[in-house]
């Protein structure tokens, strides 16, 4: 999916490049409270209705909706880990008015124990996003994570 070209005009350019920082700065702040393992601002990163999609890790698609449970949801998995440690690159961004598009590249380590850097799990992928703008800003209206390869040790399930 390649980013919308910005448009003409002096004030519609400055409003694409603020809504573009400003979702780009979402994305970031999506990883930052994973590894902070700060649920509640993961969680207040979404839509009232936002949805999380991880494709197949082993046998099944895990899916929640709606960002009540969503903070225990993701503390249920990432908490179980000692640190974990994700890169969120890449952000190609569609822009359609009130609502976008965009694409981005994930890196994340889980690791097992602080003491013992060589036991972690890894994996990557792509990041599939649906943005909408809210009266608080910018929010995901539904990640899609696809992994493409793990490495390292198993992920906990």
């Amino acid at each position: 999916m390649p980013p919308t070209n910005p448009p003409t005009g002096s004030a519609d350019q400055l409003r694409w490049l603020v809504d573009r920082a400003a979702i780009s700065d979402l994305l970031i702040d999506f990883a930052r409270a994973l590894d902070d393992q700060d649920w509640k601002s993961y969680a207040a990163n979404f839509t009232e209705d936002g949805a999380v999609i991880i494709s197949p890790l082993v046998a099944k698609t895990i899916t929640h909706r709606g960002r009540e449970g969503l903070a225990e949801f993701v503390a249920g998995n990432l908490g179980r880990y000692a640190g974990t440690h994700h890169l969120s690159t890449n952000h190609a961004i569609t822009l359609d008015a009130d609502t976008a598009d965009a694409r981005s590249a994930f890196v994340a380590a889980h690791l097992f124990d602080t003491h013992d850097p060589l036991r972690h799990a890894d994996g990557a992928g792509w990041h599939y996003w649906k943005l909408r703008r809210t009266p608080d800003g910018w929010r995901i209206a539904q990640l899609t994570l696809e992994v493409c390869y793990l490495s390292g040790e198993p992920l906990l399930h």
